[in-house]
Parts: C-alpha cells; sequence; structure tokens
C-alpha cells in the first residue's frame, strides 16, 4: 500500500462527499483488507447497500481488490484503501469546483457529529456504572495561531509524526477507540456586518 495519495479527480472527488463513503474509507485505519461484508457488518449498515458504495469507490480509483479467497461456494473479495493517507489536491479542485470541494471538505464534520452524539447519548442515558467507562476519554480543544509559512509546515509536519505514532498502536485488550478530528485553515477578517457586538436598535419612530 501506499503511503499518499492525492485525489485530483472530479469522480472520486464526489466519492469523498458521501458520507457513507467516507466512514468506509475511516474504517481502514488498522490497515487490514476487509470484504464488502465484514464493512458492512462492522458499519452496522445494509450489506447491498454497502456493497454499491464499495464498487464504487473501487471504481473511482480509491478502495483496490488486494485478494481473493475462495470458501466452499464463496467468492470472497478483500480490498483496502489505495493509500495510508488520502488527501486532495486543494488548489487543483478550488479552482475547478468549489462547492463540491465544500462539500467534500463538511462531510467528515456531519460523520464526526454523529459519531459523537451518538457516544453522548449513551453517555447521558447509562447508570453511573457505564459513565466510569468514559471518566477521562474526552478531550476538546479550539486554538488560533499566528503562523508563518514556515511555521504552518512546521507544525504541520510534527502533527503529522506525533498522528503516526499513535495510529501505529493496534487494537487489543486495555484499548479503546477513539476519534480524533482536527482541521487547520487560514482566518478570513469578518466584514462588519458578519459579526457585531453592537446591540440591535429598532430604527422606527
Amino acid at each position: 500500500m501506499k503511503e499518499f495519495y492525492e485525489v485530483t479527480d472530479s469522480e472520486a472527488l464526489k466519492s469523498l462527499a458521501i458520507a457513507e463513503r467516507v466512514k468506509i474509507l475511516e474504517l481502514f485505519e488498522d490497515l487490514e483488507p476487509r470484504t464488502a461484508k465484514q464493512i458492512a457488518t462492522e458499519l452496522g449498515e445494509n450489506a447491498a447497500r454497502l456493497h454499491y458504495h464499495v464498487k464504487e469507490l473501487v471504481r473511482v480509483g480509491l478502495l483496490k481488490q488486494v485478494d481473493t479467497r475462495v470458501k466452499g461456494s464463496i467468492v470472497e473479495k478483500y480490498y483496502e484503501p489505495v493509500a495510508k493517507v488520502i488527501q486532495v489536491k486543494l488548489q487543483v479542485m478550488i479552482e475547478e469546483n468549489a462547492q463540491q470541494l465544500s462539500d467534500v471538505m463538511f462531510t467528515p464534520f456531519r460523520t464526526t457529529e454523529k459519531d459523537l452524539m451518538r457516544t453522548l447519548n449513551r453517555f447521558v442515558s447509562s447508570d453511573q456504572d457505564v459513565r466510569k467507562e468514559y471518566k477521562n476519554t474526552f478531550a476538546f480543544n479550539v486554538h488560533e495561531f499566528h503562523l508563518s509559512q514556515d511555521e504552518r509546515n512546521q507544525f504541520v509536519d510534527e502533527l503529522g509524526n506525533l498522528l503516526h505514532k499513535y495510529k501505529a498502536f493496534k487494537s487489543e485488550p486495555g484499548r479503546r477507540k477513539f476519534k480524533f478530528f482536527d482541521v487547520l485553515f487560514p482566518l478570513t477578517p469578518a466584514e462588519p456586518s458578519d459579526d457585531s457586538d453592537e446591540p440591535f436598535e429598532d430604527s422606527e419612530e
């Protein structure tokens, strides 16, 4: 499996704007090949519907078939992502289709929100013993930085190395699965009309 794959094709970009397909790709964090049936089971999705999304990911080059195993009369096809890290070539996509790129960038927000709400709902509806499982498990950070381009690049590289270190840990007793989501973007100053601290005044006399 390659380390990086850069998306420059519009059809592949469309797949990254579909929540089900993003969830499929996220499932391969452990880099273990899976069949469409295994993917459906892990995601709790309908097998036939999930298989369609798998085929589409293969068609656009984001998933690839890596093995075939025969069990009796059943042929099992195993898939894995085309690379460990799939990223979008932003400049190309901005120039070609800014709206589609926006959909791609917001899809992880939506899938992460669903995952977070499912966990929070389980937490608040559980008894005290179950709540103990969640002690010291949540972390929340929002920061703003003033960085030169070189400092920005260094920050991204250091964060990438840190993530790579912890993603190497395999699932085993004593470890639970966490989801970490981050986005770094340059802030655009707000227009005065966008965000005003002035109280609303009725102009009618």
